[in-house]
């Protein structure tokens, strides 16, 4: 049986979707009884295997949470905010427990999905069922671009790898107009900060690669994790 911490760690604000409803309950008590009145609503899914491995019992867990910071629908919400929140920001863990061992063991791996943190908008409309990608904001020393990165180093520390999934090359360019201006700002913070703490950027093109017959996802998914 494995001791639980009283009062419980408190919850991330940026997931709780109720925190404007609890907040000021929040204020009004102490971290020794608020945990029995507050409950966070997250937006997010849990799922939980068990597997065996050659002999060895483990547990799988995979579980994400979306932020409730700039939220919204496709196309309606793209890019950053001022403050730094990326369109859609969703964390994914995956935790695997090894039972065999009287102790037992653990391994996370974590990884942070969302909108590229740039500005950047799409005008959806019905007769234009891929609407242009448009450059909405001059943004020449990626502030925001700076805030996001500033933020996820803060939570996760670094180095922090950055995958970007868009296409790299377009008869009519459209994803490829926010992949340079994202590159483009990696480069600008990389100019600015320590070695040690430098973004890893891997462009790997999705679509190109899903539709090659000669590549496969999945080894170039794995390429990417062994990096």
């Amino acid at each position: 049986m494995t001791s639980q911490p009283f009062p419980p760690p408190p919850f991330k604000d940026m997931y709780a979707w109720n925190f404007f409803l609890t907040r000021e309950l929040e204020e009004c008590t102490n971290s020794l009884t608020n945990f029995g009145w507050i409950l966070p609503v997250v937006h997010g899914a849990f799922i939980q295997r068990k597997l065996h491995d050659y002999g060895r019992s483990l547990n799988l867990m995979l579980l994400a949470r979306r932020s409730r910071h700039f939220a919204g629908t496709r196309y309606l919400k793209r890019g950053v905010s001022d403050r730094g929140k990326v369109a859609n920001d969703v964390e994914h863990e995956q935790i695997i427990h090894d039972e065999t061992t009287s102790e037992g063991v653990f391994s996370s791996y974590l990884q942070i999905r969302g909108s590229i943190p740039t500005f950047w908008t799409q005008e959806s409309s019905v007769t234009m069922p891929k609407p242009p990608i448009v450059l909405n904001r001059v943004d020449p020393t990626y502030q925001a671009t700076q805030a996001h990165f500033s933020d996820l180093m803060k939570r996760y520390g670094s180095p922090i790898i950055v995958v970007d999934l868009v296409k790299q090359s377009e008869k009519r360019e459209r994803e490829v107009i926010v992949g340079n201006e994202f590159r483009n700002a990696i480069d600008y913070i990389n100019g600015h900060i320590d070695d040690q703490h430098k973004i890893l950027y891997c462009a790997l093109d999705y679509s190109h690669i899903s539709k090659h017959r000669n590549l496969n996802v999945s080894s170039s998914l794995n390429d990417v994790a062994t990096w």
